[in-house]
């Protein structure tokens, strides 16, 4: 009996010591995109469009500045992001909800985690929604009129919906044992294309589209003790008492995909 609990202890004593979670990082570079404090961007003499891609599975949202005098319109029927050559339409027919949050608020643990998901300062969250709560509700628009000098948020997609696997990365490393995988811009496993049109007539005549390219560089498989740090909130002299999960390697042109062990002998 004896040695039945020894094995237990032991058996517990490991699995506690073994990581239960853990995140592949996709590093991404562009000769489109130039680089920001808060984000990347692209610009023409018409517009100025901003991504921030962290988030777990990608960001795919972003943000259209008008930088002329006159009305835009964007036809998000002709508007895709396209991954390996595969086109998802942004115009997807949806209902949104804006939840009622105020920014400064005795806001509960997951609210808190959700705006700090959103990197562009004065953008309240909105996901899609089937049930009924406190919230505004409003239908996506297939086209979307952004005003002179002024922003407008696209709802987008995620980057990647599944972990990518290869024979050079272990899929659950140690701490001293990080699998990472390197790509050349031209050889990149992972392309990414953001096509925009537009035009100054809702009526979409002489429409232009733009294209906006990156690619994975480097993909790097970690265990949650070396991915993940908590800290607490501030806010000019004010400090919170709650501590708040942050990122390593947090970045604007990176992204990462959250997973957790499989049992198994599959290394890769």
């Amino acid at each position: 009996m004896k040695s039945i609990y020894k094995f237990l202890a032991i058996f517990i004593i490991i699995g506690a010591c073994t990581p239960q979670t853990y995140y592949q990082l996709v590093e991404t570079q562009s000769k489109d995109l130039v680089q920001q404090s808060e984000f990347v961007s692209f610009e023409n003499d018409d517009l100025q469009i901003s991504y921030n891609f962290w988030n777990d599975k990608g960001n795919g949202s972003f943000i259209v500045f008008n930088k002329t005098d006159k009305d835009i319109f964007l036809d998000l029927k002709r508007s895709h992001l396209i991954i390996n050559d595969f086109a998802s339409t942004y115009f997807q027919n949806r209902v949104y909800e804006t939840p009622r949050i105020p920014i400064f608020s005795s806001a509960s643990n997951e609210e808190i985690k959700e705006l700090k998901k959103i990197k562009f300062p004065g953008i309240t969250p909105k996901t899609p929604t089937n049930h009924s709560a406190d919230i505004v509700k409003y239908n996506e628009e297939r086209i979307i009129c952004i005003p002179p000098k002024c922003s407008q948020f696209i709802f987008g997609f995620h980057l990647q919906t599944e972990l990518y696997r290869s024979c050079n990365l272990i899929r659950f490393p140690k701490t001293k044992e990080i699998s990472l995988e390197e790509f050349s811009y031209e050889d990149s496993p992972l392309k990414f294309r953001n096509r925009i049109t537009y035009s100054f007539s809702e009526n979409m005549t002489n429409f232009n589209s733009i294209e906006n390219e990156f690619r994975a560089v480097k993909i790097t498989n970690y265990p949650e003790n070396s991915f993940v740090s908590s800290e607490y909130m501030n806010f000019c002299n004010d400090s919170s008492a709650l501590k708040v999960k942050t990122y390593n390697f947090s970045n604007n042109t990176s992204y990462f995909f959250k997973y957790k062990l499989d049992p198994g002998s599959i290394k890769n």
